[in-house]
């Protein structure tokens, strides 16, 4: 492909929601902001966006989503059926730890909160450049307010990187350490581990630089990137809301460290036949099926009868955490969340 093409290429944008007041209002936004320079396609459904993709012309799909976790994933699979290759982002309201999972696992680069105001779409528009020219460079350097530490972080994962994250706030304040798209190590001060991950998280301004991967000291970190990201936005989002809501609270290292009161601890999508679309960390993947189905036939039957329409979810209360459970036609999806011991 000729740079003159690549160039042309990279200016074709895709924007898909069922929306038609937020879909224009994202067009527009973003055809101002690049100031023309970028081609913005719309569509309303996956068949009219399967038609534009198809065309072999666009660079980016940015893929609203105001549906159900089950949903997600058969989207993104049937846009990755298209013979061009193009990034893949989510954005959701409301952007839910199930969704981000969902759609990472089905091929997202990268993942946001659906924005609903002028200034959110310029934040996403940044970061959606920067994901178009993204490079992993030693040196690289940016600003956290017009890069996300998130998106840091997933574009290094997503892309099987090896680097080391540098984070300064007027001085030196932690290291994250990815090993081939996997973060082995983190550290902040004197902590090390998922605690300084947590802690890096919190910060809201400052500086970066992607340094040349160095082998750490030591490896402190052996869950997924996936879960250790939404654990740590989750960790930062109580944060938030805690100092909203007017809590004293100071964001000490006992604090900032501390656990969340529940994180997920497995996750299962599958058909409705049993075939399973995503897996991780279930200890019983035959058991949680055979739940699932069982729930999902009985549900057939419970709600035409009662007409109180769709059955959405089912949760149980476990001694240690509780499971959702929620049936659809094409997906059936198992979530349980472990209580804070």
């Amino acid at each position: 492909m000729s740079k003159e093409n690549k160039i042309e290429r990279e200016r074709h944008v895709l924007i898909v929601d069922d929306d038609r007041d937020d879909l224009a209002m994202a067009g527009e936004a973003f055809r101002a902001l690049s100031e023309d320079r970028w081609e913005v396609h719309t569509a309303v459904d996956a068949a009219e966006a399967l038609a534009v993709l198809r065309a072999g012309k666009i660079a980016l799909l940015v893929l609203a989503v105001n549906t159900p976790v089950l949903d997600v994933a058969l989207l993104l699979g049937s846009f990755g059926q298209t013979p061009a290759s193009f990034k893949k982002v989510v954005v959701a309201h409301p952007a839910t730890d199930e969704i981000r999972a969902a759609s990472l696992a089905a091929g997202a680069d990268l993942f946001f909160e659906k924005p609903v105001s002028p200034e959110g779409l310029k934040s996403v528009f940044d970061r959606l450049c920067e994901l178009l020219d993204w490079k992993n460079a030693q040196g690289f350097q940016g600003v956290l307010r017009s890069v996300g530490l998130p998106d840091l972080v997933q574009m290094e994962c997503l892309g099987g990187n090896s680097s080391v994250l540098e984070l300064f706030h007027e001085q030196p304040l932690g290291r994250i350490y990815i090993d081939r798209g996997q973060i082995v190590h983190a550290v902040c001060g004197e902590i090390s581990g998922e605690r300084a991950f947590q802690k890096l998280f919190t910060i809201t301004g400052g500086t970066f630089e992607l340094r040349e991967f160095e082998v750490p000291s030591e490896h402190t970190i052996n869950r997924t990137w996936e879960f250790l990201l939404s654990e740590a936005l989750r960790h930062r989002e109580q944060l938030a809301q805690r100092a909203k809501s007017g809590e004293n609270f100071s964001a000490n290292a006992k604090t900032v460290s501390g656990e969340p009161s529940g994180q997920t601890a497995e996750m299962l999508i599958c058909s409705g036949a049993g075939e399973v679309h995503y897996n991780w960390q279930c200890p019983a993947v035959a058991d949680r099926v055979t739940l699932l189905q069982a729930v999902a036939q009985r549900a057939e039957k419970l709600i035409p009868d009662l007409q109180l329409g769709r059955l959405d979810r089912v949760e149980i209360q476990l001694a240690d955490g509780r499971a959702i459970l929620q049936p659809r036609a094409d997906r059936l999806v198992f979530v349980r969340v472990a209580a804070k011991p």
